[in-house]
């Protein structure tokens, strides 16, 4: 990433339960395609509305670090991440970007069908960050759709 390159403030509002996802890597288009079909996929009997996901995408941002999504992406909360990981095992990297929290750039991992869940809790504030790091499976990854 240049250092020209611009910040990108996107248009989440408090009361929109939007999350940011920032694709990092581009070896697997399709595998991508799928990732974001799932994690946007309606859930549970009666269709409610899957993650509502603003993606950053851009080929200049292969590859690039937490502290560099931090530095591109202004938000004060939390971020997906799209990653290499991501094209092998198709989980999405969670990242606590909000710096007064004790867990600030934490990690855990997400699958596609949990993206919504997470993204609900944190903007709702019905857990926070370390909660759902408890939450998490043994291997770090959270799996948890509470029957949506």
């Amino acid at each position: 990433m240049s250092n020209s390159a611009a910040r990108i403030s996107p248009p989440v509002d408090e009361l929109d339960l939007s999350g940011v996802l920032v694709r990092t890597d581009y070896t697997d288009d399709g595998r991508f395609a799928r990732l974001l079909a799932e994690a946007r996929r309606p859930a549970g009997a009666d269709g409610v509305g899957g993650a509502n996901l603003l993606v950053v995408e851009d080929p200049r941002l292969a590859g690039i670090t937490l502290e560099q999504i931090i530095e591109l992406v202004d938000l004060e909360d939390f971020a997906f991440v799209a990653d290499a990981r991501s094209m092998v095992d198709s989980t999405l990297l969670v990242v606590d970007l909000f710096e007064q929290s004790d867990t600030y750039l934490a990690t855990f991992r997400v699958i596609p069908e949990a993206a919504l869940v997470i993204e609900t809790t944190l903007v709702l504030a019905n857990l926070d960050f370390a909660e759902l790091l408890d939450v998490a499976d043994p291997d770090g990854v959270f799996r948890e759709t509470f029957g949506l």
